[in-house]
C-alpha cells in the first residue's frame, strides 16, 4: 500500500467486510472469521501482519531500496536488517554506495 491512498481505501473496503464471531464449543469459544469468498486471501494477509507486527514490533519493515516493493521480517539480533535480500538489494545498494564514492 505504501502511501497510496487507492490501495489504502481499496483494502479498507475488503476488510470492512470481515467479521469475526463467536462460536461455543465444548472446548471453549472459538472465534470464527466471516469474509465473502474472494475476500479470504487479502484478510487472511492483513491479519497475518497484524499478528507479526504486534509479536515482532519494529521487526517487519520495507526493504531500505525505495526501488523495491517488498518487506523484510528481521531476524536479526540487533534488528538492524535494511534489505529484503542481501543477495539482490542489499548488494545493489552498497555496489551503488561505493561508486558514489568512488567518483566523488
Amino acid at each position: 500500500v505504501r502511501g497510496d491512498a487507492a490501495a489504502v481505501a481499496e483494502l479498507a473496503a475488503v476488510v470492512d467486510g470481515a467479521v469475526r464471531t463467536p462460536r461455543v464449543t465444548a472446548d471453549g469459544v472459538v472465534w470464527e472469521l466471516r469474509v465473502p469468498h474472494d475476500d479470504r486471501l487479502p484478510v487472511d494477509a492483513v491479519l497475518a501482519w497484524s499478528t507479526v507486527t504486534a509479536r515482532l514490533p519494529g521487526r517487519l519493515r520495507p526493504c531500505a531500496n525505495a526501488e523495491c516493493e517488498l518487506f523484510l521480517l528481521d531476524r536479526s539480533r540487533p534488528g538492524t536488517a535494511k534489505w529484503c535480500s542481501m543477495a539482490t538489494c542489499g548488494n545493489r545498494m552498497k555496489a551503488r554506495a561505493h561508486a558514489q564514492r568512488v567518483r566523488d
